[in-house]
């Protein structure tokens, strides 16, 4: 229930594992400001959605799971949402359409902040246009691109705000005498995580020993450990907390990560709180505002090489691996510490009522079975059969 005189905030999310959960626990749980609102979490989960579910707690008023199905009359489950949405003053805070159709369809009061993690969400963005109050990214690429496909809709309306995450009070000590290299992501291919291997191959070429740790969970887990089997230098774990995560990373020297589709990796920040290096892909967006000289490698996409080169020049030189790990825990510190850059984001939510668009276009139409007048019971009896 509503605390009296406080505004509402609502953060919805996929219940599953991921950056996104993982974004939106370390703004609710980290910022000393959601105090002015009365705070809510919405945990989207559809039956036919197999990910992992998310498993830490947010600190938050309220918690709750919303449990639909695609086979449903999506109008009706819209309505759902938008009734646990609230009618109460204040934000919505969402990276999905499906809350962006459901507080527009019914009409919610509230403003509607948009989260861009990665290109994918700026398509969102530019189907949903200015159903949408504000968008909001952590990279400053995607908040580019979101001005430039819709100025007239998102001028002064776009921001740019760095994310953080949990900092360490000292940096925790390295000296490995074999390189330990980490994996850090879900176990699916546009992580690329199946090019680890062929890293370690060229890294025996080298006559170069280290140690992998490959943290995740994902649908490639069965395949990579077939791969991998022959192996007596690689550990695989499946952390249920933000935690387990950091004790694991702590004991890290490079953080190898080809990664083929991504925004702001939260993974890369969690890497530099932990002082790891990282060598990823060089793909546009939070990368190139992250990994920069003296912090870690980008290289050309999916290039093994590169990435056993790299981590063959921090192998033979030591003193330059030790320098790069203090700058990234420097750097993790000074511009990437949830507690300053959550209250950043809260700072901007608090404005809900400067940023709430006068006018609104039309939500998107639904399907021919997504009408009021049909039964939900019905649709999905239909939708079964097909």
């Amino acid at each position: 229930m509503q605390q009296t005189g406080k505004p509402e905030i609502v953060f919805t999310l996929p219940a599953c594992m991921g950056g996104v959960a993982s974004f939106n626990y370390n703004i609710v749980n980290y910022s000393k400001l959601i105090g002015n609102f009365h705070s809510k979490v919405i945990l989207i989960r559809a039956k036919e959605d197999n990910r992992p579910l998310f498993k830490d707690s947010f600190k938050a008023d309220e918690v709750i799971t919303f449990n639909y199905s695609y086979k449903e009359n999506q109008y009706h489950v819209q309505k759902r949402l938008n009734d646990l949405l609230g009618s109460g003053e204040g934000a919505v805070i969402t990276d999905n359409g499906l809350t962006i159709q459901a507080a527009r369809r019914f009409n919610n009061t509230k403003t509607v902040f948009h989260l861009l993690h990665d290109y994918f969400y700026v398509s969102q963005n530019i189907q949903y246009g200015n159903l949408i109050d504000v968008a909001v990214a952590h990279s400053s690429f995607f908040s580019d691109a979101v001005y430039a496909a819709d100025p007239q809709s998102f001028a002064g309306r776009n921001f740019y705000i760095p994310y953080g995450v949990k900092q360490l009070q000292a940096m925790p000590e390295k000296n490995n005498v074999q390189l330990r290299l980490v994996f850090l992501g879900r176990l699916e291919h546009s992580k690329g995580v199946m090019l680890l291997h062929d890293v370690e191959t060229l890294l025996k070429a080298q006559n170069i020993q280290v140690q992998w740790t490959i943290i995740g969970k994902g649908p490639l887990k069965q395949q990579l450990q077939e791969q991998w089997e022959q192996a007596d230098n690689v550990s695989f774990f499946e952390p249920d907390s933000t935690g387990e995560v950091y004790t694991l990373l702590a004991q890290q020297d490079i953080f190898v990560f080809p990664t083929s589709f991504e925004g702001t990796p939260v993974s890369i920040l969690e890497s530099l709180a932990n002082a790891v290096v990282t060598i990823v892909n060089d793909l546009p967006g939070g990368i190139r505002d992250i990994v920069q000289e003296g912090i870690g490698y980008r290289v050309p996409l999916n290039d093994t090489e590169a990435f056993a080169g790299k981590i063959a020049l921090l192998h033979h030189n030591r003193s330059l691996l030790q320098q790069m790990q203090k700058n990234c825990f420097e750097l993790a510190k000074k511009n990437y510490d949830i507690l300053q850059n959550a209250d950043h984001y809260f700072s901007l939510f608090l404005e809900y009522t400067k940023w709430r668009r006068a006018e609104k276009k039309a939500v998107i139409s639904l399907d021919r079975l997504d009408k009021k007048y049909m039964p939900n019971r019905v649709v999905k009896i239909v939708r079964q059969l097909k």
